[in-house]
Formats: C-alpha cells, sequence, structure tokens
C-alpha cells in the first residue's frame, strides 16, 4: 500500500507542477509580428552615364565615379578593378534622382582598372 501511495504522491506533485508551469508560461505575452514565404523576381539595374573623377592632387588615380541607375535604390556599392582584384568604395551617396556618387579614400590607379562593378538594393 505504500509503494502506491507513493507513486500517487509523486503522480501529483508531477502533475501540479505541469500545472503551474503552464500557467506560468500563459502568462507571457508577444507582439503580433509578420512572417511567411514568397517568390519574387530580382531584376538587375542599368547602369548608364559613368563619369569617372580623377585624383586633383595625382590624375593618376580616379578619385571618385559617378552613374546613373535605371530604377531608385537606397544603398548602392561601387567597385572598380582588373576583374581578379577589386578596390570597394565606401557607401555611395545619391547625387539627386537617381545618380549615385561613389568616392575611393585612397584612389585607384588608373592603369589597371578595366571593369566597373556596382551592387546596388532597394
Amino acid at each position: 500500500m505504500r509503494t502506491r501511495s507513493r507513486q500517487l504522491w509523486v503522480f501529483l506533485f508531477a502533475l501540479l507542477s505541469m500545472v503551474l508551469v503552464y500557467a506560468f508560461a500563459a502568462q507571457n505575452t508577444v507582439g503580433s509580428s509578420f512572417a511567411g514565404d514568397g517568390l519574387g523576381s530580382v531584376t538587375g539595374y542599368t547602369v548608364t552615364n559613368i563619369r569617372y573623377q580623377l585624383s586633383t592632387t595625382d590624375p593618376s588615380q580616379i578619385a571618385a565615379v559617378q552613374f546613373d541607375l535605371s530604377a531608385t535604390a537606397t544603398e548602392v556599392y561601387a567597385a572598380l578593378g582588373d576583374g581578379n582584384n577589386w578596390t570597394w568604395s565606401s557607401q555611395c551617396t545619391n547625387s539627386g534622382a537617381n545618380t549615385w556618387t561613389c568616392t575611393f579614400s585612397n584612389g585607384v590607379s588608373v592603369q589597371p582598372v578595366t571593369q566597373l562593378r556596382v551592387v546596388a538594393a532597394q
């Protein structure tokens, strides 16, 4: 009889513990939010009207590049390179409409540059 009595007390203690934990957890609230999964196409920008600005103190260095994007963007970066090595600008600034100016703090030597790379996001 004692064994059954102990088992009953253990069962009641476990049941009471579960009820208390559930009651405590039920008091927690989380604000509403959105979550989901979807599919959409990603289209690229067209870069036009590219203008390179040489350094005024050393014209063998590119100090900045300015260009137009075909659509609105909120974050833009540019890199100059030869296809293997790239020098990235700091974040570019919007010069008005969809025109962006990207500066290279230490300049980029004109001689090896053969490519401009632009990364932009809305």
